[in-house]
């Protein structure tokens, strides 16, 4: 009896085993990667954990974190040469252009067809166009940015200024550079944002006063143009008329914005929560207007979007899940309330109310949506060398003395070199 009992209790453990390995073997794997870990580790990671309690059977891993949007796509780009792409990438919204160029985007069209009411689940034509080519989606917007003004209103009160008289134009914004200075002499004005990914903000000066990078067909650039000439003149007036430091980068002047050294920063509004986090009650902060907007004006939607480069039908069913949770209500909810993105989800928004009234910050990047349009990336393979070559025409008109207009000359002439003809 001791054998066949202990026969039998063999059988029910190895089939608890083989219940438990089935469940194991039956769970479907997606490995996402994104960028800049210090936004969105929190972010993931807390979707991540909702995502389970409703797909079990879908286990989401982390595999590559990424620098930055650049950094994103080279590393795609090499991923697709040694065959070890991700499921998922969440991609900067520039770049979904070279992705889909490179055959490595996957159309999600057919998924979103299969949907019931996908306009109903809060997903709108206006946030996914922005990840369209030849009337096809490419990918769903998870983070939206716009740039925004962030104030240190102890700042400005000692200078003189209310919440309702911040500036509006560029020049009123030097002139609260200056007055900033004037009332505390350790205090510095103003910086702007200039080097932020995919020279974003050089999309928001030229956008903001109607101009464009090339025509309407994509083989002339129009950086050469009033308006081209214009944008690049507006970094030069920064550091000339608005005193903004010129050997400046990102690094010090985010550390004397949130220690209370620096009057205003002009920057994505994706930085608002690990702003407020790192300011705390040193002084109060406001968000306002990107300035100089007026009828007509545009700004560049920033951010990211979840990109499917799985090819497997059955890894690309799943992968859809993910991304509509991502990129649904619970996921724009938390992207929302863990950083200074909009969410890109109707519905989410609608469920924000109360959190708007306690943020009153977050709602400004709401209040520029009318102004929202497409951030631009240029045709070809050539993408992220034409980065490069405008990052450094940038650098050379705020950091030395060259004349802009030959500046944007020769880095006209540089891009059209780059852009394919055919």
């Amino acid at each position: 009896m001791k054998v066949i009992k202990s026969i039998f209790g063999g059988l029910a453990v190895a089939g608890l085993c083989l219940t438990t390995c089935s469940a194991v073997l039956a769970k479907t794997e997606i490995v996402i990667e994104y960028p800049y870990p210090d936004l969105f580790d929190k972010v993931h990671g807390e979707i991540i954990e909702k995502f389970k309690a409703i797909e079990p059977d879908i286990e989401v891993k982390v595999r590559t974190k990424y620098d930055s949007y650049e950094d994103g796509t080279k590393k795609v780009l090499r991923a697709s040469m040694t065959k070890s792409l991700p499921d998922i990438s969440f991609q900067g919204i520039s770049r979904v252009r070279v992705m889909v160029e490179k055959g490595i985007a996957q159309p999600l069209d057919g998924f979103i067809e299969q949907e019931k009411d996908f306009t109903g689940k809060g997903f709108y034509d206006a946030m996914y166009q922005t990840c369209t080519f030849d009337n096809k989606v490419y990918g769903l917007p998870f983070a939206v940015s716009l740039p925004v003004a962030f104030y240190n209103m102890n700042l400005a009160q000692k200078a003189g200024y209310t919440v309702d008289t911040l500036p509006k134009t560029w020049d009123e914004v030097y002139e609260f550079a200056h007055k900033v200075e004037e009332a505390d002499k350790e205090a510095k004005g103003f910086f702007y944002y200039w080097g932020e990914t995919g020279f974003w903000q050089l999309q928001a000066l030229l956008f903001a006063e109607g101009g464009s990078f090339m025509d309407a067909e994509e083989k002339t650039v129009t950086l050469s143009s009033e308006k081209g000439y214009q944008s690049f003149d507006k970094l030069r007036e920064m550091v000339v008329e608005g005193n903004m430091k010129k050997d400046y980068d990102w690094t010090p002047a985010k550390t004397d914005f949130y220690s209370g050294k620096l009057g205003l920063l002009i920057a994505s509004s994706s930085i608002l929560k690990n702003a407020e986090e790192s300011i705390g009650d040193r002084f109060p902060t406001k968000t306002s207007v990107f300035p100089g907007l007026h009828e007509g004006s545009k700004l560049p939607v920033g951010g990211n979007a979840a990109v499917m480069t799985a090819t497997d039908p059955k890894q690309q069913e799943a992968a859809w899940k993910v991304i509509k949770f991502w990129c649904g209500i619970e996921g724009a909810k938390t992207v929302a309330t863990k950083t200074g993105y909009m969410a890109p989800n109707k519905n989410a928004v609608a469920t924000l109310k109360e959190y708007f009234v306690k943020n009153p910050n977050a709602v400004t990047v709401y209040n520029h949506q009318p102004y929202m349009t497409g951030w631009y990336a240029f045709p070809g393979k050539n993408g992220l060398k034409i980065t490069e070559l405008i990052q450094r025409a940038m650098e050379e008109v705020v950091t030395t003395d060259k004349n802009p207009h030959k500046v944007t000359d020769q880095l006209n002439s540089n891009i059209q070199k780059l852009i394919p003809q055919n």
